[in-house]
C-alpha cells in the first residue's frame, strides 16, 4: 500500500460522517446540509468526494437554469454551532469548483478539500465552516448555507 492510500485509509477509519441532513431554498437542495467529521488528519489534504464518497451536490429543482457560486464562509458570533469554534482560516477549506451553470432539475457536484495545517496546537479542537451555495444573476437570490463540522484528529506527520 502506498504512503498516500495507507493516510487515506486511516482518515477513513478516523473519520465519521455523523450526521449529513438534506438542506434545500425553492428551488435548490443538498444532502451536504449538516455533515460532522471526527479526527480529520492535519498536515494533508482531506478530500470529502475521495476519502468519504461525499462530495458536494446541488440540486436544481426548479424549471430554470440556475447560475450557482459556491463560497466558504466562517461563522461569527451566534452562528457557531455549540461545542465547535469558527474555523481559523477559511483557506483550510478548498473547493474543486466554485461556480456552476445547472440545468433545470440538473446536478452539479463539487469536492470539498479539507486541508488542516500541522500545529500540534490544533489537535483535538472542534471547527465549524459554512459553505454557501447560492444563485447569482438572479433578481430573487437563492441559496443554502451547509454547515461542516469537524475535530482534528492525530497528525499523519
Amino acid at each position: 500500500m502506498s504512503c498516500k492510500k495507507a493516510v487515506a485509509g486511516i482518515a477513513i477509519l478516523g473519520m465519521g460522517l455523523l450526521y449529513p441532513d438534506l438542506s434545500q431554498a425553492n428551488g435548490l437542495r443538498t444532502s451536504f446540509g449538516k455533515v460532522a467529521l471526527e479526527n480529520v488528519p492535519m498536515g494533508v489534504e482531506y478530500s470529502m468526494q475521495k476519502d468519504s464518497q461525499f462530495p458536494l451536490v446541488i440540486e436544481n429543482n426548479s424549471d430554470n437554469v440556475v447560475e450557482i457560486k459556491i463560497e466558504v464562509l466562517a461563522p461569527e458570533g451566534g452562528e457557531v454551532q455549540e461545542g465547535y469554534e469558527p474555523i481559523p482560516s477559511v483557506d483550510w477549506i478548498k473547493l474543486e469548483k466554485t461556480s456552476f451553470m445547472i440545468e433545470p432539475n440538473g446536478k452539479a457536484q463539487t469536492d470539498v478539500v479539507i486541508n488542516i495545517p500541522y500545529k500540534k496546537e490544533y489537535l483535538g479542537r472542534k471547527f465549524h465552516v459554512f459553505i454557501w451555495s447560492h444563485t447569482i444573476g438572479e433578481s430573487l437570490g437563492l441559496g443554502i448555507r451547509s454547515k461542516l463540522l469537524f475535530s482534528v484528529g492525530e497528525a499523519t506527520k
